[in-house]
């Protein structure tokens, strides 16, 4: 089983005895969800494939809402197939938890913020090889 270390609002949490925490099982697959989905794709020198295009909006181009969601949507399945490559490779080398590896990506939506049209919200549900459904939601703003 691998561990990662925990993170809370973008930083190490600690224990009570001031111990850095770690997330096992679902806790860490959501947690790598989430770092895979807002990491910038190209962003980690040794992994330039890691990451993904959620947000990224070049400046002076306008989208139409409707493709805006569908490219938020691609972008963010092809993080996740991404994480799941990565687990594969991962699994050579390590034992992992079947609760923790993406075994099917079950759904992806986008939707727009009603409060804030800069906003859209991603929706992921995925099943474990542990035959869990595990979902996560994040919210990024374009630029």
């Amino acid at each position: 089983m691998s561990f990662d270390l925990q993170l809370y609002k973008g930083d190490l949490k600690l224990t009570k005895d001031g111990k850095i925490d770690t997330v096992t099982r679902n806790s860490k697959l959501r947690q790598d969800i989430v770092k895979i989905l807002l990491t910038q794709r190209g962003s980690v020198k040794y992994h330039k494939s890691y990451g993904s295009e959620v947000g990224a909006l070049r400046v002076g181009h306008y989208t139409d809402p409707k493709l805006m969601k569908m490219d938020i949507g691609a972008s963010a399945r092809t993080a996740i197939k991404t994480l799941m490559a990565l687990q594969r490779s991962q699994a050579k080398r390590q034992i992992l938890s079947p609760a923790e590896v993406i075994c099917d990506i079950k759904k992806i939506k986008v939707e727009r913020d009603l409060a804030d049209p800069r906003m859209y919200n991603i929706f992921v549900s995925v099943l474990t090889k542990e035959l869990s459904e595990i979902t996560e939601s994040i919210t990024v703003r374009l630029i």
